[in-house]
């Protein structure tokens, strides 16, 4: 998210620009109550990330005026809390002050907080919280179920994607022997379980921009395993259990593991590409 400074604060006070689910004005720091910072800031990580600003008074959700705020120690007591008070962890956070031209000695605090690939986050007071209503309220229960049930099933993906990587690489080399030496080699297919579990329950929106490439990839990796399918069920090789030996006789589709490996070649760009952090 790109900072802001005194110039834009201004422009948001002037237009009026309403509080939203990823905008919050604060007139002050919560004192002694980090409770309250861990809720705001957990709740904006758990739903789609946001930005708060420290220091801008508002009237029914708009910024009426700027209040400046004594800056000693503000950016070390929000890290603090962000650090001790919210688990787990949020990543990738940053706070900076805009200072007050006149009196550097005051400034305004923005937190900008991504949406966590890692929610749901729990506050200290042990409770988890969303933005909802332009406001930080506690989760349902549904809500904290169903925010577990999708980091998982993307904790199995993105372990999947790397599983697939590898397989990759393995494969080529198993193409590449087979080329050389024409010896039987036995190829596995590639996993698709954790994919189909994600996109079978609806999800496959939270993905945003690695939607793209996954679609991409795994429309792939069904091709390559479909050639590989019709090695096992063609009876081109012999075959096992989730395996397939293939031979250089080109009249029993011995013509397949190119076709493979035409495929590998532009899988693998694709995949290397996709990060989940």
């Amino acid at each position: 998210m790109t900072r802001i400074n005194l110039e834009y604060i201004l422009n948001l006070i002037d237009s009026k620009i309403e509080e939203s689910i990823t905008l919050d004005y604060k007139r002050e720091l919560p004192k002694k109550n980090n409770n309250e910072i861990s809720k705001d800031i957990s709740a904006f990580a758990n739903t789609s990330g946001g930005r708060i600003i420290y220091g801008i008074d508002e009237i029914d959700s708009l910024p009426n005026s700027i209040n400046w705020i004594n800056n000693k120690g503000v950016k070390e007591r929000i890290e603090s809390v962000i650090l001790t008070n919210i688990q787990p962890e949020i990543k990738e956070y940053d706070i900076y002050s805009v200072e007050n031209p006149t009196n550097p000695s005051k400034a305004i605090f923005i937190v900008d907080i991504p949406e966590s690939p890692d929610a749901p986050h729990m506050a200290n007071n042990k409770k988890y919280h969303i933005r909802r209503n332009l406001i930080s309220e506690p989760m349902e229960d549904l809500e904290v179920k169903n925010a577990i049930f999708r980091k998982g099933l993307k904790k199995a993906l993105e372990f999947e994607v790397k599983q697939n990587l590898e397989l990759s690489n393995k494969t080529n080399d198993l193409i590449f022997k087979f080329s050389d030496s024409k010896k039987a080699v036995l190829l596995i297919p590639f996993h698709i379980e954790a994919w189909k579990a994600f996109v079978n329950s609806g999800m496959l929106f939270i993905l945003k921009d690695k939607a793209t490439a996954l679609v991409e990839a795994y429309s792939i990796i069904h091709e390559i395993n479909f050639f590989i399918d019709s090695l096992r069920y063609g009876n081109y090789g012999k075959y096992g259990n989730n395996v397939v030996t293939i031979t250089d006789d080109k009249s029993n589709g011995g013509w397949i593991p190119n076709i493979i490996k035409i495929k590998i070649h532009n899988l693998k760009p694709i995949l290397e590409k996709i990060k989940f952090e």
